[in-house]
Order: C-alpha cells, then structure tokens, then sequence
C-alpha cells in the first residue's frame, strides 16, 4: 500500500526524470537502465534517507567538518601572508586559497545541513519530552552553518576560531566509541553506527 509520502514524492521523481531526459536528450539505452531507473525511483519514494541508513559515521563526519574549518583557517592565514604582494603568482595563489575556503565551507555546510540537521536530529513536538533537546541541538548546528559562512567571508583568526568552536560543541553528541558517548538524559546510552537499525 502506498503511504502519503509516496504519493506525493512519486511525481516530484518523476518529474525530476522528466527534466533529466529532456536535457539529455532521451532516454539512456543499454541493459539494467529500466530497472535502475525503477529502483531510484522507488528507493526516493520510499525511503526517508538519502543514502542507506548506517553508512555514515557521526564522529569521523564531524571530525571531517573540523579539517575543513582547519583548511579554511590556514586559506585565511596565507591570504593575510600573501595580500600586500600584487605579482602574478601571488595573485593566483590567493585566487586558489579563496576557492579552497569557499568549498571547505561549502563541505561543512553541506554535511551540516544534509546530514546532521536532517538526518541525525529527529523533530519533537513542542512540549514532548526531549523537545529541549531537540532545540538545543538544532541551535547548535544552526550556529555551525552561520559559522561557516561567516568565516568563508572573513580573514579574521577570530571568525575562522569561532567556526572550529561551534563544531566542537556538537561533537560531545557524536562520539567516537559507546564508552564516550552522552545521551541527552545523561544516561549515556548510545548506539554505535555498525548496531543501529533502519525505522
């Protein structure tokens, strides 16, 4: 039986389909492509993840988000070192450090806002139990995303700090191992990547 879900997602997909063939051209040819087709379609229609559940690692994504927002201070340091020179290779290698800060941030806002914000924090209703929490958490990542724009935007080392600061205050909720892990009501369960189960 077809959930809402499904029935409202089905024409957004194929929709998408439509707009996908008509700017290539046609339909691909070859074996496997009816089906492939098939399965996407009913994986995005059914599915609630945009990749399949248990994949993702919470701590090494967010230690991922913490070597972008490294990569985008050091980007802001060289352009600071390299600003007064104007001969042709300084100039380029600035252009370079501008274009890494823009997709380090561009990274941490998209895992931020892709994953964590929408895959990892479950909305509560308000005044159920662990809405606090759920307003925290989304607060918190909320100020990862504003960080990182801001500190694509700037050369300040304190921009580019407040950045690292803001991910490392989620990362006492993405622990490496159970033993490190703090639940919301201090209970400290946690359910590793390798044990958690698809809804």
């Amino acid at each position: 039986m077809l959930s809402l879900k499904s029935f409202i997602l089905a024409p957004i997909c194929l929709s998408l389909l439509g707009i996908s063939l008509h700017a290539s051209g046609g339909m691909a040819k070859g074996p496997g492509v009816k089906e492939s087709t098939a399965a996407l379609l009913a994986s995005a229609s059914l599915g609630h993840c945009e990749v399949p559940c248990g994949i993702y690692d919470d701590h090494a994504e967010v230690q991922r988000m913490l070597l972008d927002a490294e990569t985008m201070r050091k980007a802001a340091a060289q352009i600071t070192l390299l600003a007064g020179r104007v001969d042709g290779a300084s100039l380029n290698t600035i252009s370079r450090w501008v274009a890494v800060k823009e997709d380090h941030s561009k990274n941490i806002q998209h895992m931020n806002a892709w994953y964590f914000m929408t895959q990892r924090i479950k909305p509560v209703e308000v005044g159920a139990e662990g809405y606090e929490e759920y307003v925290t958490r989304l607060s918190a990542h909320h100020q990862i995303s504003v960080a990182a724009m801001k500190a694509a935007q700037s050369l300040e080392p304190d921009v580019q700090a407040n950045l690292t600061r803001a991910i490392q205050a989620v990362s006492k909720w993405y622990p490496p191992s159970r033993e490190q892990a703090v639940a919301p009501d201090g209970s400290g369960e946690w359910t590793r990547v390798a044990d958690r189960h698809s809804p």
